[in-house]
Formats: C-alpha cells, structure tokens, sequence
C-alpha cells in the first residue's frame, strides 16, 4: 500500500498539471473562545436558548451556510478552562449579518442579558479564516450534518511547497482515505487565509471526523510497523509539513 501511495504521489505531483478547484467554494470561520470552566454549563444553556436563534436567522437570510459549535476535550494541563470553537461556513471569503429583531418567547431586555452573561465568559478569543480546498463526508453535503467527533491537525507546511503539499493531500491521501479508511467518517483541507509570517507558522488545518471518540482512539492506539521505504517517504514528506498541534472536538450544536 504504501508504495503504491509513493509511486501515485511522484506521478501526481510531476506528470498531473492544472489547478486544485473546488466544485463549490466553501469558507470557514473558525472561532475559538475561552471560558472557565465554572461557566461552561451556563454558556452553553445560553448558546442553546439565545445565540443559535441568531445563527439560524442568518442561515434562514442566506448570509452563510452554516453554523457548528465544538468544545476541545484535550485543553492544556491545568489551565482549569474549556474552550469552545465555533465554525462558521459561508460561500465567500468574508460575510455580513443581518439583525434579528425579535426572538419568540424573548424580551429585548432578556436577549441583552444574557448576551452581556455570554461576552462577559470570555477570558480570550482567536478567529481564524481558512478556505476549504478539499475534502469528502456528509459535512460538505448541502445541509449535511459532521458527526459527532472532529480532530483539527495543525501543520506547518513549507510556503514554497504548498502547491506539492496541496496536490499530494487532494489528490493521493484524500483518495485513499475515502476508498480505504472504514473508520473516518469525513475529511478536509482547509488554508489558513488571515495569519502569515514567521510568527504564525501554522498556515494549513487537516480536519479528520469520527462517529465516536472510542473509534478514535482506536485508531490510535493501533501500531503498524513501517519498512524501511515507507520510513524513507514519510520523512521526505516531513520536509514538506510538519504537524503543529491536534486539537480533539466534541460536537455540542449544529446549525444548517
């Protein structure tokens, strides 16, 4: 297998020309906010009952595509925090909202509250925007839902590399996960738009989804012995990209 993911690799990358383009642009607006852990069951309740009234109105609007929220189970050590990632998808790179107005069943003086409830959770904030350049699973569907479990791998990738990097995640691994992977419910690549520089060297997102954490860590718990030649790959590629981090996400809402 893993020759033949070699040898599919040096052909894609040198005979195969042209443009990696997707069938249907697709954005993602990552953010992530940080709260106590004191307040993650408030927060939520306040998601659930006022927030995701907002998020649903500006799907209804056609202002986006879409809206998840996640909860990172592998925090740092001790930080006693939890933080929450919230994926907005839309069609083009940037997007607006429209007001919502009213919301049954809320007073004016009710939604203020508990906005200012929200907000006042956050002890720090990042927003990341990212093109989705590739990917398979029943979450870049229309209307399709993620399931339940999402790893976010973080990767370094070498800047004049990435049109390799691109083609050999697209076009060779992406393949092979969907033909072969009976684990994986869905995959994605996505690029990091509004970060760049020495400072920031995370420039791509690999996002890979579960039914299950138990079906994680199985996968990961599983060791398979590597010859010498697929040694020799992966530590070439490594040259390429190396991973950052990994972030492991619950599903906590979604919103189509």
């Amino acid at each position: 297998m893993m020759k033949t993911i070699k040898n599919t690799l040096f052909y894609t990358l040198f005979l195969a020309g042209g443009l990696i383009v997707n069938a249907q642009e697709m954005y993602v607006s990552l953010w992530y906010g940080q709260i106590q852990n004191k307040d993650v069951s408030e927060h939520i309740e306040l998601e659930r009952e006022y927030y995701s009234n907002f998020w649903q109105h500006q799907i209804d609007e056609g202002n986006i595509m879409g809206w998840d929220m996640w909860q990172i189970l592998n925090s740092d050590v001790n930080e006693m925090t939890t933080t929450f990632v919230y994926a907005t998808l839309h069609s083009e790179p940037t997007f607006t909202t429209s007001p919502l107005n009213s919301m049954k069943g809320k007073s004016s003086t009710d939604r203020k509250a508990a906005e200012k409830r929200a907000m006042g959770h956050y002890i720090k904030n990042k927003a990341v925007t990212t093109s989705v350049k590739g990917g398979y699973g029943p979450q870049l569907e229309p209307g399709g839902v993620p399931t339940d479990i999402a790893v976010l791998n973080y990767m370094t990738v070498d800047p004049y590399k990435a049109d390799e990097y691109e083609k050999a995640e697209l076009e060779v691994f992406m393949p092979n996960f969907k033909e072969n992977d009976q684990v994986k419910t869905g995959w994605g690549l996505h690029k990091i738009l509004n970060y760049l520089g020495t400072d920031h060297p995370v420039n791509y997102i690999t996002v890979d989804f579960y039914n299950s954490l138990n079906d994680l860590y199985e996968v990961r718990n599983a060791t398979g012995e590597l010859d010498d030649e697929a040694e020799e790959f992966w530590r070439n590629f490594e040259k390429i990209r190396s991973l950052k981090n990994s972030h492991i996400l619950r599903k906590v809402m979604v919103l189509r």
